[in-house]
């Protein structure tokens, strides 16, 4: 059985009143992670001298502290969804998962960028099939297979209009990016909740004899 077709009308009629409502949360996270990254920068010159060994650490670290803050980021999201109220301490709850979630985002990049290098279109292909595997990770799968098994399988009958939303949003963050990086603080947040969204009309769509949530 076909999905029902992606509503991004219904994705942004979540997602623009949570952002609003929750601008400063998110404002909030966002500013954490540039505070990170600055920290970064600081450590990493004062300790030039000890060379690439401090230089690959402390990077490691900051893309450890990246994904577990951005994992904290898409829990929040979920608990909008769900009618919930995040708070700024659910950031950091979950940054012992950290290392796993950075080790799933290389996994779905080296699957996007080995398919880019077969001619783009698997590339594409892999990059839509897998989009979601953040949300089954979030939603408790942190096996790494069934994570992104899990992820083909929402998307299954769905990839034209999971396409359609990422470039979408693609766009959205470019155009962000390009007021100064401030924009930013609107269309990343946004993009996370239009994808809450789009991730609970798949699951809750039925797909053949299963059920996903």
């Amino acid at each position: 059985m076909k999905h029902s077709p992606i509503s991004m009308r219904h994705a942004f009629d979540f997602a623009w009143p949570a952002l609003k409502q929750r601008f400063g949360l998110f404002s909030a996270v966002l500013l954490t992670i540039l505070a990170a990254w600055v920290v970064l920068e600081i450590v990493v010159i004062a300790g030039q001298r000890f060379g690439i060994v401090l230089w690959a650490a402390m990077h490691l670290a900051f893309l450890i502290f990246f994904a577990g803050v951005e994992l904290g980021l898409l829990q929040m999201c979920r608990a909008l969804r769900n009618g919930k109220v995040p708070a700024f301490a659910d950031t950091f709850a979950h940054l012992p998962l950290g290392p796993k979630f950075l080790a799933a985002q290389i996994l779905y990049l080296l699957l996007v960028v080995i398919g880019l290098l077969l001619l783009v279109v698997p590339g594409v292909y892999l990059g839509v099939r897998y989009a979601l595997f953040g949300f089954c990770f979030a939603g408790g799968q942190t096996d790494l297979r069934r994570c992104f098994q899990q992820s083909a399988l929402i998307s299954k009958g769905a990839t034209a209009g999971l396409l359609r939303v990422l470039a979408a949003l693609l766009l959205l963050n470019v155009l962000g990016a390009s007021l100064l990086a401030l924009g930013l603080f609107i269309t990343v947040p946004l993009s996370a909740l239009i994808l809450t969204d789009v991730y609970r009309q798949l699951t809750t769509a039925p797909l053949g004899s299963y059920r996903l949530r």
